[in-house]
């Protein structure tokens, strides 16, 4: 599911060539039992596409599983979703326009990619945040309780964030995008741990990601070594030969969903999750140079209506016309300046998109 990390930021990707990103560490904090893990995020990077993790990373203040009652209050008046501290740096500017970016995997139901897409028209800046699919949230006791009654306070990855979304439907939970619990919780978790407040959302799963790189006639990349991995279960084959290539929808999807296989001489490697993101990175570079236009901008209207059921918005008609078409073309007259900024569980890497 990594390929819509690349592509569900398409919409607004279409035209921007100053794209210059960093890394963002979230670890700089600890939980109170001193462990080396955020209080408000904690991250297991190691997890592997379509793998579950066995561990349940809870961390309750009474040092048990139990979403317990203290002393008659009653749970459901404890305000917010969550419990720690928020992520002490400032992402967004005020009066930002920031949109909730989501890539679910379709095998696992789970959004293997949350991001935020945040357009500052003030200081002429567009950001893209990249939050680790694997990032520990501490649920309040009013969550607990909810899991623990549902018999979930165990299930395995329960308490990363690419769960969340199941958690929204089992509390009934109404929010900003309602009828869809999932996606109003999700945002109003970002909300509280990054005081990032979404004001739409996109959701794509991998076929959309296939449709659109179709839609825009491919994509040239060079690749960097030999891909071939099979994985029938997803329905995932991978055969990509090293060297300039011209990639068609599936064969860009495979391209950044890469993570191990084979090479030409049949020798297995395994790479981790930076590499697949060197590629990701590669993969938008090379999209935004080749169609980067105001006149691809056009074409959005019609990428929507292709991708049907394979992409989920809360953005209606008018504003895909007028307020997100015009910040697009804007974002390429007016030059802005674009920034990615991926947070990560240990040290920084400066990724640049744009030409040296």
């Amino acid at each position: 599911m990594a390929a819509v990390s690349a592509t569900a930021l398409l919409f607004s990707f279409l035209a921007v060539n100053n794209f210059k990103g960093r890394a963002e560490p979230v670890d700089s904090l600890k939980t109170e039992d001193g462990a080396n893990r955020a209080d408000y995020a904690g991250l297991d990077s190691g997890n592997r596409d379509g793998e579950g993790d066995a561990r349940s990373p809870i961390r309750l203040n009474n040092g048990d599983n139990k979403a317990e009652n203290d002393d008659g209050v009653d749970l459901s008046s404890i305000p917010g979703l969550t419990d720690g501290k928020a992520y002490p740096k400032k992402l967004v500017e005020e009066g930002s326009t920031n949109i909730l970016i989501i890539g679910e995997d379709k095998e696992n139901l789970l959004y293997d990619t949350v991001g935020i897409l945040s357009i500052d028209h003030k200081s002429k800046k567009m950001k893209i945040i990249m939050i680790p699919r694997d990032m520990y949230v501490q649920y309040n006791k009013k969550v607990l309780r909810v899991l623990e009654n549902a018999g979930k306070l165990n299930v395995a990855g329960v308490f990363k964030i690419n769960y969340a979304h199941h958690i929204g439907p089992l509390m009934k939970y109404e929010g900003k995008f309602k009828p869809y619990t999932s996606i109003s919780f999700l945002a109003d978790v970002i909300k509280e741990k990054f005081n990032i407040e979404a004001d739409d959302y996109i959701k794509l799963n991998t076929d959309g990601f296939a449709q659109a790189v179709d839609l825009f006639g491919g994509i040239d990349i060079n690749v960097p070594y030999t891909m071939n991995y099979d994985d029938p279960a997803q329905g995932l084959y991978i055969h990509i030969e090293k060297g300039f290539q011209r990639l068609d929808g599936r064969q860009a999807e495979g391209f950044v969903r890469y993570r191990q296989g084979y090479d030409e001489n049949g020798k297995f490697h395994s790479y981790d999750d930076v590499e697949r993101k060197n590629n990701q990175i590669a993969f938008i570079k090379a999209f935004i140079k080749q169609h980067g236009s105001v006149k691809n901008i056009d074409k959005v209207p019609e990428l929507i209506r292709i991708l049907g059921r394979n992409i989920q918005h809360s953005i209606g008609v008018g504003d895909v016309l007028f307020k997100y078409l015009g910040a697009a073309k804007d974002v390429i007259l007016k030059k802005y300046e674009i920034e990615s900024v991926i947070l990560s569980s240990g040290k920084e890497k400066y990724m640049m998109l744009a030409e040296e």
